[in-house]
């Protein structure tokens, strides 16, 4: 079986690379990549959906350079309520 030289996986940006791309948004420019200076490509749904609850609503910012990611996440009314009942559950079973 032949060893993979590289990792070709997604990964997700840095903390401090999150709070660069999110300061850009702010500020209402274009999302460049903090690394290589790239403009991020925006996905309309997210890598991350599965580990949240129904009714979240958001986006990823890909660097196809780096091949990193940024999940950006809104959390609707119903999302938490799905969100704080996990929590509940979650707490109640500890007890």
């Amino acid at each position: 079986m032949r060893r993979r030289i590289g990792c070709r996986a997604w990964k997700a940006f840095d903390e401090r690379d999150r709070q660069a791309i999110r300061s850009q948004l702010a500020a209402g420019l274009a999302a460049r990549c903090p690394r290589c200076h790239t403009v991020l490509e925006a996905r309309p749904d997210s890598r991350l959906f599965a580990a949240f609850p129904a009714g979240v609503d958001g986006f990823d910012l890909d660097c196809r350079s780096c091949r990193l990611f940024h999940a950006e996440i809104r959390h609707t009314d119903r999302s938490l309520y799905a969100l704080r009942l996990r929590r509940l559950a979650a707490a109640v079973l500890r007890a």
